[in-house]
């Protein structure tokens, strides 16, 4: 093949991809900008019946289901859903070595009923920096989300009976949600700000060798526990692996590993375009992305498109990017999880 200058640095596939990428963004970019003139309610009335038939939310049946419609309004705080199933729990802030805020919830007991609930509503939720609990330590467990997620993804599920931390509160565990740096939980620092590049600095090595044995000290010092069970989601099975092979003291604190959906070495992505870029050089992916936050524009479309058609649209997004058909989840979870599913983190994260 001819060697040109410069342009030989690359491959044809290679050029081809990032002419897709480029003109995906711009259209995205002209959308986004056509939205916020033109009404989305005056778009959809436009909009061919067919295209919303097939994602319309279903009724929800029967009058002994905990989840009821006010469950589709938006919560959006961690500590908002933990009042409406009634829990009692705790905020915690925790200071990383390199100044990261990181903020991590508690579940402190069983369900209120009620009639509890409606007195203690704000008595028994509050921020906790400090203070050892009385009594003989409980069994202490420590959830982790995965990739641009949040500790919501635990507990946004519309049954009951399906939110694990909820279960093993129940059963007498002292239980824990972290969060990673830069999500919404954890978007604070001591010296930067989020729109200082300085504040996005950061990979899976940070969260992996900082952010999670940071965590679980705080909550051992807490709970005067000497070891936790750690459950992990996906990246957050990626960081434990990472955190216990290269810190050996931080074996001795974990007495359960769980990893559920563990992420190590990929695959590949099931669209063969998305899978190059993946692979590419990281130059590449702050091309695409930026160096900061990323998949930033999520929370436009979050924010702008009707929760139906959301949830359509992330349901082709996961199809593209895993070849995921979401059969096994109804429109009804996937109404009420999906609008927790992203939080901010950083590009070179990915």
């Amino acid at each position: 093949m001819l060697y040109i200058p410069f342009f030989s640095r690359l491959s044809l596939s290679e050029y081809q991809g990032m002419l897709i990428a480029a003109l995906f963004f711009i259209v995205e970019k002209l959308l986004r900008v056509f939205l916020i003139f033109i009404p989305t309610e005056l778009v959809i009335d436009y909009l061919p019946a067919w295209v919303f038939s097939q994602f319309k939310v279903p009724r929800i049946f029967g009058a002994d289901r905990e989840a009821e419609s006010e469950l589709l309004d938006d919560f959006n705080l961690f500590a908002e859903i933990m009042e409406y199933w009634r829990y009692p729990h705790e905020d915690h802030l925790v200071e990383t070595r390199d100044g990261f805020i990181l903020g991590i919830h508690r579940i402190t007991g069983k369900r209120r009923s009620a009639s509890l609930a409606s007195s203690h509503a704000n008595s028994e939720a509050g921020l906790a920096l400090s203070g050892r609990t009385g009594g003989t330590p409980k069994p202490v467990v420590l959830f982790w989300h995965g990739f641009m997620l949040s500790s919501e993804c635990f507990v946004c599920h519309p049954d009951w009976i399906n939110i694990l931390p909820f279960r093993l509160a129940e059963a007498g565990y002292d239980v824990w949600l972290g969060n990673s740096r830069g999500n919404k939980y954890s978007y604070k620092h001591t010296k930067f700000v989020p729109s200082d590049r300085r504040f996005w600095n950061f990979s899976i090595d940070e969260i992996a060798n900082i952010d999670v044995p940071t965590t679980i000290d705080h909550i051992l010092d807490e709970t005067g526990a000497q070891s936790l069970t750690y459950i992990g989601f996906s990246q957050g099975t990626t960081q434990m692996f990472m955190a216990l092979s290269r810190n050996r003291e931080l074996n001795s604190k974990v007495n359960h590993f769980i990893a559920l959906a563990p992420a190590s070495t990929p695959r590949g992505f099931h669209n063969s375009i998305v899978d190059y870029f993946t692979k590419a050089t990281p130059q590449m992916l702050y091309l695409l992305f930026g160096r900061r936050r990323a998949m930033s524009l999520v929370y436009f479309w979050i924010n702008m498109l009707p929760r139906d058609l959301y949830v359509a649209a992330l349901d082709f997004c996961v199809y593209l990017l895993f070849g995921w058909t979401m059969r096994n989840m109804s429109q009804e979870t996937k109404c009420i999880a999906y609008w927790h599913l992203y939080s901010y983190t950083s590009v070179k994260a990915i």
